[in-house]
């Protein structure tokens, strides 16, 4: 197996990504979301765009590729497309998740016509 590591910016941040793209195992010490999706990046089809915190952790991710990325984003809200072409995941941060649920629009009621 092939193992590719990330040192990122955070003193001790240490990134090791593992496997094929239906089998990743990520292992992260001390290493921000985004240092976690660059090392994704590096290493396979995918491409980010958004913000996460800076807020170091040291977990492992085990799964295909789009389960990691959902597991690395857990408690954000984001989306996932993949391109058909070239299978490139396309990974969309769009902001830290709510615990609260917003209910849709009330539909406006049409005037009486008469």
């Amino acid at each position: 197996m092939l193992v590719a590591a990330l040192h990122g910016q955070a003193v001790g941040a240490d990134i090791r990504v593992q496997g094929s793209r239906d089998a990743v195992r990520v292992e992260a010490h001390d290493a921000t979301r985004g240092e976690i999706l660059a090392a994704l990046a590096g290493r396979f089809a995918l491409r980010y765009r958004g913000a996460t915190d800076n807020s170091p952790q040291t977990a492992t991710f085990e799964g295909s590729l789009r389960e990691v990325v959902r597991r690395v984003l857990e408690g954000y809200d984001y989306v996932i497309n993949t391109n058909r072409k070239d299978g490139m995941l396309d990974v969309l941060v769009l902001s830290p998740g709510s615990n609260m649920a917003v209910p849709p629009p009330r539909p406006i009621p049409r005037g009486r016509q008469e």
